[in-house]
């Protein structure tokens, strides 16, 4: 019997430096990304493909939610909201429901207007956060330039003031339109 737990436990230092290279800490739970270029993709209910890429040279601000988070369900109202102040920001909701119609329909229940986005896991990684809700933003360049982890309240002047002052093109059209 000792022989057998000696065996098991060296075949497991022996396995984890072989396939270390495989896993890291950034792959489980998010690398830092801030100021690297992303390419993040996402798809409409349909299965109509879009990327991080047909934004560039704007700046884009990533909501990650699911229907079965309970601080997203409470957040996505404001945030609905918010868009509909704002509909000159690229602002994309993105669900990490596996069915888009679970997506879909929790939306239609709660009386929340967004569109439904889709991605998965891979695609989050990438950013740098397994974290719902959470809101990214993305500059002219496709770089991370902020995440914003866990609920925020969409209608306090000051988080808005740093969701649309944390991009270059934002701070550009404020100076253009100062004039």
């Amino acid at each position: 019997m000792q022989q057998r737990m000696a065996l098991i436990f060296t075949l497991c230092f022996l396995f984890i430096p072989l396939n270390a290279h495989a896993f890291s800490w950034s792959d489980l739970f998010g690398g830092d990304t801030k100021n690297q270029r992303i390419e993040f993709k996402w798809q409409d209910i349909d299965g109509k493909q879009f990327s991080s890429k047909q934004y560039q040279g704007e700046p884009l601000i990533l909501h990650l939610w699911a229907s079965f988070c309970p601080p997203c369900r409470e957040e996505l109202p404001g945030f609905a909201n918010w868009i509909k102040q704002h509909p000159e920001v690229n602002t994309i909701p993105v669900s990490l429901d596996r069915h888009g119609k679970k997506a879909w329909a929790y939306l239609k229940e709660s009386g929340v207007n967004i569109p439904v986005f889709l991605t998965d896991k891979v695609e989050i990684k990438k950013l740098g956060t397994l974290a719902l809700p959470s809101t990214i933003i993305v500059s002219t360049e496709g770089a991370i330039i902020k995440i914003f982890k866990g609920s925020q309240d969409w209608s306090d002047e000051r988080f808005t003031k740093q969701l649309l002052n944390g991009s270059p093109v934002s701070i550009a059209r404020q100076a253009d339109e100062e004039y």
